[in-house]
């Protein structure tokens, strides 16, 4: 398997972590932000205020982004695996999402170690046959735009 292909679909859970992480950080801030402009003194921003708030209003965009992308990555992979047959569908989440080994796999599929990994190798086959295809059309498309 393309190894490009293995390693995403073993971040898949990191990046579903981090992106809650990173909401929580990002509410943090705000409320944070809301705690310090609370005082009763004259409203005057000062140079040392603004570019605080510029700070932390950057973090925020940086972070809102990082999430973005997180759950846009996460989401191809959704949508490769809708591609599949239901138990291939079912191992790749088993082995690779839920960090599950092959005989806990197995059992929990109600299948051999065996028939879980030819399952394995032929989910995986196909996932690089659609990647390819995926990265084919994209390569197509960019082409067009040259022309």
């Amino acid at each position: 398997m393309d190894k490009f292909i293995e390693k995403e679909l073993e971040l898949y859970s990191f990046r579903k972590v981090e992106v809650i992480d990173m909401e929580l950080k990002i509410k943090e801030l705000e409320v944070r932000d809301q705690i310090a402009a609370m005082n009763y003194e004259e409203r005057v921003q000062t140079s040392v205020k603004c570019k605080n708030n510029d700070f932390i209003i950057n973090l925020i965009d940086s972070y809102k982004k990082k999430i973005e992308i997180n759950k846009l990555s996460n989401l191809r992979i959704d949508n490769i695996l809708s591609i599949l047959d239901n138990e291939e569908e079912e191992v790749i989440r088993k082995m690779f999402i839920d960090k599950k080994s092959k005989t806990k796999t197995a059992r929990e599929m109600k299948k051999s170690r065996k028939g879980v990994e030819g399952l394995l190798k032929k989910a995986i086959e196909r996932i690089d046959i659609i990647n390819e295809r995926i990265d084919n059309i994209e390569f197509e498309e960019e082409l067009l735009k040259i022309q």
